[in-house]
């Protein structure tokens, strides 16, 4: 038997685009939009229904029940990019959405036109602030987004509540709401997505309203009873990313993955070289990325790798042992096991691919060094093993 070690592999580095990814029942919610410095426009919005706080409400008299206001909260979950103003709208879906459907990234519904945000001050324009708490009445609540609605819907919503004794009785009467964002043109680096926690107790629709004097309210909630999906669209048209997508020996130097649209490719040709009677002790694949500490643009801190896109159920290999080092700003992924199954001709030796672990619920991407990029650090595999 003969031990050896070789770190001198070739590899080759490239992006492909993803197809539709399904995008309903996620962690967050996306809403927002930026203009990345590398992989161009990113805009996010979803749609989700809402059910009831409690069934039978008696509103008492509706005929002379009058709005005050109506204010949609969301509490944070995180955010990706940077917090600048952004103009909030929402609309009301025309069409049905149900729980056990799947939706893709690319799914729309119909809505109604009329914007339910009020526009005569300017209402939809807010400026979001992850750290701030906010305080309703006499409560003080974590940071959220509120978006005021107008209050002529809010008392059709009530309407609409009054004597329903389920969800579903609600549902056929209100299909749900479509929230988005008009930010027009933005310079690069500019906007950011907001991660929406819609489930949590303080996400919720609050009606506020007066009624034979006495003041009330009622709250609409987002509960795992509703449906809801993302909607994201990524425009890396005239970027680096679509020169790499468009040829994939450009991605030498530079390679990406982002959530919703592009996953990393790492194909190794010259594993075939290796001698086929051989136990693999150690196999580490270095993916060093291209990051400036403090830019709010990061890199995911977990990456799912696995043989084929995510879509593909057919004959797919996760590779489950993967660190990111912050010192070496370097993804570490542990593939002694890969390397052995593609020897003992367990799996095909198609390459791995590489993206942000939250791929269907955040906006995170990636950007690596390629194999002949001008920095420091250079992707690299090495593989430690005895012959027999």
């Amino acid at each position: 038997m003969t031990s050896d070690g070789v770190d001198t592999f070739s590899i080759s580095t490239y992006t492909v685009e993803e197809g539709d990814v399904f995008s309903n029942d996620p962690e967050f919610n996306l809403l927002g939009s930026y203009m990345d410095p590398v992989f161009g426009e990113v805009s996010a919005d979803f749609y989700t229904q809402l059910t009831l706080s409690g069934f039978d409400p008696d509103f008492e008299d509706l005929a002379s029940l009058v709005v005050d206001s109506a204010v949609m909260a969301f509490e944070y979950g995180g955010y990706y990019g940077n917090l600048n103003e952004q103009l909030f709208e929402v609309y009301e879906i025309t069409e049905d959405l149900h729980v056990d459907s799947n939706y893709v990234s690319t799914s729309t519904k119909q809505t109604a036109a009329q914007n339910l945000v009020p526009t005569v001050n300017n209402e939809g324009l807010i400026t979001p602030n992850v750290e701030l708490p906010v305080v309703v009445g006499n409560d003080t609540l974590d940071p959220q987004l509120r978006i005021p609605l107008d209050k002529t819907f809010a008392k059709q919503l009530l309407t609409y509540a009054d004597g329903a004794s389920s969800d579903e009785d609600f549902l056929n009467l209100f299909k749900g709401l479509h929230f988005k964002v008009n930010n027009g043109m933005m310079s690069s680096g500019e906007g950011s997505i907001l991660y929406l926690a819609t489930t949590r107790p303080n996400s919720k629709l609050t009606v506020y309203y007066t009624v034979n004097g006495a003041q009330a309210e009622y709250e609409f909630i987002v509960t795992g009873r509703a449906a809801d999906y993302n909607h994201v669209v990524t425009d890396y048209s005239s970027t680096r990313v679509q020169q790499v997508i468009n040829d994939s020996t450009s991605g030498n130097e530079e390679f990406y993955a982002q959530a919703f649209s592009t996953r990393a490719k790492i194909d190794f040709p010259s594993i075939k070289d290796l001698p086929e009677n051989i136990i693999v002790h150690s196999a580490k694949l270095h993916l060093p990325i291209d990051y400036y500490g403090g830019s709010n643009f990061y890199p995911s801190t977990e990456v799912n790798v696995s043989s084929v896109l995510f879509n593909d159920d057919s004959r797919k290999y996760i590779v489950s042992s993967v660190i990111y080092d912050e010192f070496s700003k370097s993804y570490i992924v542990d593939l002694r096991t890969y390397i052995q199954n593609i020897l003992k001709g367990e799996i095909q030796n198609n390459g791995l691919y590489v993206s942000p672990k939250k791929y269907n619920t955040t906006a995170e991407r990636i950007v690596f060094n390629g194999v002949d990029t001008q920095n420091k650090s250079k992707p690299k595999l090495s593989i430690v093993y005895t012959e027999l």
